[in-house]
């Protein structure tokens, strides 16, 4: 195939993908993200390594049949996946900041040098150029990823941790739920350069929307509480004559799947349903499972604006095989999950859908507005 049947698209692409790799401000964050790459991933087998012998010390004691809860000194069997958290952990801000370098100045920059003007004077169309232009930062961004990911597993496969089926479609799960994540910051920077007149203004408000998406679930926490007030108290006498928990307690928060545990009275100081010492039963308050309902509704109906939220809910219920995300602001007292349960991946992914439709939505609407904007700019 000779150069003149080559779709535009695919030439100003391996353009814009040579850049990158000409690049020293790409190739230096690159590198820092690699290395952190390989510290994550050593630090997170440790971890692992360490929960697993905990587990199997527990598994062996004479006190075994507790390991189906996880409580005060009682672990649940480790995951492999748990060797990616920190790798999620510096994608989150390490990633998001290579993503808005590699977008923010991919218009403004051909404009500043003048080369935008001269680029547009050749037989090429503008929808030519700007998607030439995000499929080459498109295909950077995967090739940077898919290096980590692969890094990571290597790590694991020279300390002798193979993944098991599960655990390799929930990696590949990850991988595309970081990929969503790091397109959405790429769609914003890039969004940034089309509506910004110089680099500087570009970077300036992909950095201010990095930083407002970081301190949205903080400040989700303060309106929620604002909002509902003071928590009421989570235990109350019970009127219930049986000895069983109060199916109440299985409300207490929607977004959790988990199974509600008896303790003694010695454990009643961990929270939870038991007899005090004067005799009463204590039980859940309904109103305490209400307020948290409500609470966590409105946190999450807020945090939905943030992406690095978004990712941390998907990304959660990935490695840590929940059926449902935890959410950091509840009280969970003894709610605690089944150390046995098996989740798929399915069920997973279902209970965190708004959170990667929310992503796509930003994905979109960001190369939308860039791709609307660059057909109509002024490059006089």
């Amino acid at each position: 195939m000779t150069i003149k049947n080559v779709r535009p698209e695919f030439i100003v692409a391996v353009k814009e993908f040579k850049d990158y790799l000409n690049s020293k401000r790409f190739m230096v964050i690159f590198g820092v993200l690699a290395l952190l790459t390989i510290i994550g991933a050593i630090t997170g087998y440790i971890s692992y390594s360490d929960s697993l012998t905990t587990y199997n010390s527990q598994l062996s004691s004479t006190n075994s049949t507790m390991n189906f809860v996880r409580g005060p000194g009682i672990v649940s069997m480790p995951s492999v996946l748990n060797i990616f958290s920190s790798y999620g952990t510096y994608i989150a801000s390490v990633g998001a900041f290579l993503a808005i370098c590699m977008g923010f100045d991919m218009i403004t920059r051909e404009k500043e040098e003048g080369t935008l003007k001269l680029l547009l004077t050749h037989p090429v169309f503008r929808d030519s150029v700007i998607n030439g232009k995000l499929l080459g930062a498109g295909s950077m961004l995967v090739m940077v990823l898919a290096s980590t990911f692969l890094a990571t597993i290597a790590v694991m496969m020279f300390f002798g941790v193979v993944p098991a089926v599960d655990d390799l479609t929930r990696i590949v799960a990850f991988f595309g739920a970081t990929l969503l994540f790091m397109f959405t910051f790429l769609a914003i920077s890039v969004t940034a350069s089309t509506i910004s007149g110089n680099s500087s203004m570009a970077v300036l408000i992909a950095i201010f929307v990095l930083i407002i998406g970081a301190v949205v679930p903080d400040i989700s926490t303060t309106v929620s509480e604002a909002i509902m007030g003071s928590e009421p108290s989570m235990m109350i006498p019970s009127t219930s004559t049986s000895t069983s928990t109060d199916n109440s307690a299985s409300s207490f928060d929607s977004s959790t799947t988990m199974t509600v545990v008896a303790v003694s009275s010695a454990q009643s100081d961990q929270g939870g349903p038991d007899f005090r010492g004067n005799g009463t039963r204590m039980t859940i308050n309904p109103e305490y499972t209400s307020y948290w309902s409500t609470r966590n509704a409105i946190q999450n109906t807020l945090n939905i604006i943030s992406p690095t939220y978004n990712y941390q809910m998907i990304s959660q219920v990935i490695n840590e095989k929940l059926s449902s995300p935890r959410t950091s602001s509840t009280n969970q007292g003894f709610f605690i999950r089944s150390a046995d349960q098996t989740v798929s991946l399915w069920t997973s992914l279902s209970s965190v859908w708004i959170n990667i439709l929310a992503l796509l939505v930003m994905i979109i609407v960001g190369f939308g507005i860039a791709y609307v904007r660059f057909i109509r700019v002024d490059v006089r």
